[in-house]
C-alpha cells in the first residue's frame, strides 16, 4: 500500500488546523508556508476535505479553514478516505471484490492485513498527532526539526 501525495499533503495540512483548533479560521496561505506546499494543490485537497465534512471554509477577510469538529474525532483513516476513497489494499478488498479467483487461499491474508491497517489508521486521531502545547522547540508534523549544534 502506498499513500498518494495528495493524502500525505492532506494529513500535513489538516494537522495545521488541529494545532490551531479553537483559534478561528486558519488561512490556506499560512498552511502552505508552514508545510512548504503549493497553494494550487492544497486548494484542491481542501476542497475534498470540505466535501467530506472534515473542514469548513470561511470566506472573506479573516477567512480560512477550520476543522468541522474536534480533532479528537477525526482519524487518519477519515482524512485518507476523504482523498482516496475507501481504503482497499488490493482488488480482493474492494467492495464488491474485484477478484474472481474462487477459493483463493491468499484472500484471508489480505483481509487480515486490511483490517489491521484500517484499525491502526482509525485509532489515530488528529489530537494524538500534535504537541499538547506547541512551542518553538517542538517541531510540528511535516516541519523540519531545528538544526542541532555539533557536539
Amino acid at each position: 500500500m502506498k499513500l498518494s501525495m495528495a493524502a500525505e499533503f492532506a494529513i500535513r495540512g489538516i494537522l495545521c488546523l488541529a494545532e490551531e483548533y479553537g483559534q478561528g479560521p486558519f488561512p490556506l496561505d499560512k498552511i502552505c508556508r508552514r508545510r512548504k506546499l503549493r497553494k494550487e494543490y492544497l486548494t484542491k485537497i481542501f476542497g475534498l476535505l470540505a466535501r467530506a465534512d472534515l473542514v469548513d471554509a470561511v470566506r472573506g477577510k479573516g477567512g480560512g479553514y477550520t476543522l468541522s469538529r474536534s480533532p479528537a474525532t477525526i482519524s487518519l483513516l477519515d482524512v485518507i478516505e476523504a482523498i482516496e476513497g475507501p481504503l482497499a489494499l488490493n482488488l480482493c478488498q474492494h467492495t464488491p471484490p474485484k477478484c474472481e479467483e474462487p477459493g483463493c487461499r491468499v484472500r484471508p491474508v489480505w483481509t487480515d492485513l486490511q483490517e489491521k491497517v484500517r484499525s491502526v489508521l482509525s485509532s489515530k486521531t488528529l489530537d494524538q498527532l500534535i504537541p499538547e502545547a506547541p512551542n518553538r522547540d517542538t517541531p510540528r508534523f511535516g516541519d523540519q526539526a531545528p538544526d542541532q549544534p555539533a557536539p
